[in-house]
């Protein structure tokens, strides 16, 4: 009896870590970017990943200057955004979008995107409540 209630007691511990761990790695949206800004980029496509829990996509956006620099768009999970819509194919390698979202607090290249807007006119919604821009 007292084996099983050791190892009772020992899943029970390991259980709580792995759930306080876990919710300690969530964080807000708005502790990295700012709510009450917008900002929109248009760049070329690098790379789309379709993860969990935030897809991100990344664009080459060059500046009047000729200088490229790759900007990250992060999004809501590919769950949801596949249930609103996307898929893989409609942010090929080449593609040129607009990314309308909320800038990065410390200044990098980077949004949390809310409107994708794609080259045959549709847009796409990623990440944020409507009419919170």
């Amino acid at each position: 009896m007292t084996k099983r209630l050791g190892l009772a007691l020992a899943s029970a511990t390991i259980a709580a870590i792995a759930a306080t761990a876990t919710a300690v790695a969530h964080h807000s949206v708005a502790a990295g970017f700012d709510m009450e800004a917008d900002i929109e980029i248009t760049g070329t496509v690098r790379s789309m990943e379709f993860i969990n829990p935030h897809a991100r996509l990344f664009l080459d956006v060059e500046d009047d200057s000729g200088n490229v620099t790759t900007w990250t768009a992060w999004f809501t999970s590919a769950n949801n955004l596949m249930r609103r819509g996307w898929r893989p194919t409609d942010l090929s390698v080449g593609t040129v979008v607009t990314v309308t979202g909320f800038p990065a607090r410390d200044g990098s290249p980077q949004t949390y995107g809310g409107d994708t807007l794609l080259p045959d006119g549709r847009t796409l919604f990623g990440g944020n409540a409507p009419g919170q821009r």
